[in-house]
């Protein structure tokens, strides 16, 4: 009996909160504030890993609301600067290749960063790539396509005829200040 005693002491104890929904009282002590500004500061300052913010958006609905807003996935951008390196692309016989580079859970799976029917080493070299975009040539006609790995965009750039009789080399050049803000940038 006297041990059943000491097991209920180590039990947080559970009471009703104010809305009627049950609380412990160590989750009571360790509330969270409710100025969302304040919070926003805390959030702002995980680490920029692509689980901190998918993590941290499941805690709950307000969180993740924070989260979503494009203001502050703003000023995550611009708090932390550079984002990590998620991995390269690598040119084979088997195609233009993601190679994740991250540990477990910020790997990013191959597949997620797919170029498509520009992967396939048949029809697509690869040039260059810079600031998430990639740069391949089509072997025939010989154009250049830009690709955007994480939003699946690709935009095709024409080659002019004189330029086509050589060989062909390029390199992605962003408008300056333009990159990292999360939309498609302007590239020369």
């Amino acid at each position: 009996m006297a041990r059943r005693r000491s097991m209920r002491r180590l039990n947080p104890q559970i009471r009703a909160n104010e809305e009627g929904a049950r609380v412990t009282s160590s989750a009571a002590a360790a509330s969270l504030p409710d100025n969302d500004d304040m919070l926003r500061e805390i959030l702002l300052r995980l680490p920029p890993q692509p689980s901190s913010l998918h993590r941290a958006s499941a805690v709950c609905k307000r969180w993740r609301g924070l989260i979503k807003d494009p203001k502050f996935q703003r000023q995550f951008r611009g708090h932390h600067r550079k984002p990590p390196l998620l991995g390269i692309f690598t040119y084979s016989s088997q195609g233009i290749l993601f190679t994740p580079i991250l540990h477990p859970p910020d790997r990013i799976p191959p597949r997620r960063f797919d170029l498509g029917l520009c992967s396939n080493h048949a029809y697509y070299d690869f040039l260059d790539c810079r600031h998430g975009l990639v740069l391949v040539k089509k072997t025939l006609p010989g154009d250049v396509i830009v690709c955007d790995p994480i939003t699946g965009e690709q935009r095709c750039v024409v080659v002019p005829a004189e330029l086509k009789m050589g060989y062909l080399k390029g390199s992605v050049l962003c408008a300056a200040g333009d990159h990292g803000s999360g939309e498609s940038s302007p590239f020369r």
